[in-house]
Protein backbone atom coordinates (compact mmCIF):
# COMPACT_ATOMS: atom_id res chain seq x y z
CA UNK A 1 0.00 0.00 0.00
CA UNK A 2 1.46 3.31 -1.04
CA UNK A 3 1.15 6.45 0.99
CA UNK A 4 -0.70 9.27 -0.74
CA UNK A 5 1.13 12.57 -0.84
CA UNK A 6 -0.62 15.83 -0.18
CA UNK A 7 -0.59 17.44 -3.58
CA UNK A 8 -2.33 20.67 -2.61
CA UNK A 9 -0.45 23.90 -2.08
CA UNK A 10 -1.70 26.04 0.82
CA UNK A 11 -0.29 29.28 -0.57
CA UNK A 12 -1.87 28.63 -3.96
CA UNK A 13 -5.25 27.90 -2.33
CA UNK A 14 -5.05 31.10 -0.27
CA UNK A 15 -4.15 33.18 -3.33
CA UNK A 16 -7.07 31.68 -5.26
CA UNK A 17 -9.45 32.39 -2.39
CA UNK A 18 -8.23 35.98 -2.14
CA UNK A 19 -8.63 36.50 -5.91
CA UNK A 20 -12.13 35.02 -5.88
CA UNK A 21 -13.12 37.19 -2.92
CA UNK A 22 -11.73 40.34 -4.55
CA UNK A 23 -13.60 39.52 -7.75
CA UNK A 24 -16.87 39.01 -5.83
CA UNK A 25 -16.43 42.33 -4.04
CA UNK A 26 -15.66 44.15 -7.29
CA UNK A 27 -18.75 42.61 -8.93
CA UNK A 28 -20.84 43.66 -5.93
CA UNK A 29 -19.65 47.26 -6.12
CA UNK A 30 -20.25 47.29 -9.86
CA UNK A 31 -23.80 46.01 -9.28
CA UNK A 32 -24.39 48.77 -6.73
CA UNK A 33 -23.08 51.39 -9.18
CA UNK A 34 -25.49 50.05 -11.80
CA UNK A 35 -28.41 50.16 -9.38
CA UNK A 36 -28.84 46.40 -9.34
CA UNK A 37 -30.12 44.52 -6.32
CA UNK A 38 -27.60 42.32 -4.53
CA UNK A 39 -30.33 40.38 -2.78
CA UNK A 40 -31.60 37.15 -4.27
CA UNK A 41 -35.34 37.79 -4.43
CA UNK A 42 -36.23 34.32 -5.69
CA UNK A 43 -36.99 33.12 -2.15
CA UNK A 44 -38.52 35.41 0.48
CA UNK A 45 -36.75 35.58 3.87
CA UNK A 46 -37.64 32.93 6.45
CA UNK A 47 -39.73 35.37 8.49
CA UNK A 48 -41.97 36.08 5.52
CA UNK A 49 -42.23 32.41 4.57
CA UNK A 50 -43.34 31.53 8.10
CA UNK A 51 -45.72 34.49 8.27
CA UNK A 52 -47.76 33.54 5.22
CA UNK A 53 -47.04 29.90 4.54
CA UNK A 54 -50.44 29.32 2.96
CA UNK A 55 -50.24 32.23 0.52
CA UNK A 56 -47.79 32.48 -2.39
CA UNK A 57 -45.40 35.43 -2.20
CA UNK A 58 -43.82 37.74 -4.74
CA UNK A 59 -40.53 39.58 -4.34
CA UNK A 60 -40.77 43.29 -5.11
CA UNK A 61 -37.87 45.62 -5.83
CA UNK A 62 -38.03 49.38 -5.48
CA UNK A 63 -35.70 52.33 -5.42
CA UNK A 64 -35.79 54.83 -2.57
CA UNK A 65 -33.65 57.85 -1.71
CA UNK A 66 -30.61 57.11 0.45
CA UNK A 67 -32.04 59.27 3.23
CA UNK A 68 -35.08 56.96 3.44
CA UNK A 69 -32.87 53.88 3.22
CA UNK A 70 -30.77 55.11 6.16
CA UNK A 71 -33.89 55.67 8.25
CA UNK A 72 -35.18 52.23 7.31
CA UNK A 73 -31.83 50.65 8.11
CA UNK A 74 -31.80 52.34 11.55
CA UNK A 75 -35.21 50.83 12.33
CA UNK A 76 -34.03 47.45 11.02
CA UNK A 77 -31.07 47.50 13.39
CA UNK A 78 -33.18 48.66 16.35
CA UNK A 79 -35.86 46.01 15.85
CA UNK A 80 -33.46 43.28 14.70
CA UNK A 81 -35.66 42.52 11.70
CA UNK A 82 -34.73 42.40 8.06
CA UNK A 83 -35.67 45.17 5.64
CA UNK A 84 -37.95 42.87 3.64
CA UNK A 85 -40.10 42.25 6.73
CA UNK A 86 -40.28 45.97 7.53
CA UNK A 87 -41.24 46.85 3.97
CA UNK A 88 -43.94 44.16 3.96
CA UNK A 89 -45.37 45.69 7.16
CA UNK A 90 -45.28 49.16 5.61
CA UNK A 91 -47.02 48.00 2.44
CA UNK A 92 -49.68 46.20 4.45
CA UNK A 93 -50.38 49.39 6.44
CA UNK A 94 -50.44 51.47 3.25
CA UNK A 95 -52.91 49.07 1.63
CA UNK A 96 -55.15 49.14 4.72
CA UNK A 97 -55.16 52.97 4.61
CA UNK A 98 -55.91 53.01 0.88
CA UNK A 99 -58.79 50.55 1.36
CA UNK A 100 -60.21 52.53 4.30
CA UNK A 101 -59.47 49.79 6.85
CA UNK A 102 -57.03 52.01 8.79
CA UNK A 103 -56.43 55.71 9.24
CA UNK A 104 -53.10 57.43 9.79
CA UNK A 105 -52.66 60.94 11.12
CA UNK A 106 -49.32 62.40 10.08
CA UNK A 107 -47.45 63.84 13.03
CA UNK A 108 -45.40 66.95 12.20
Amino acid sequence: MTKKSNSWNLQELQETLVKDTEQSIEQGFESIRNGESLVNTAQPPAEQREQKETEPTKGVQTYIPMSMYRRLNDIKLTRRENIAALVAQAIELWLDVQEGKAKVNKVI
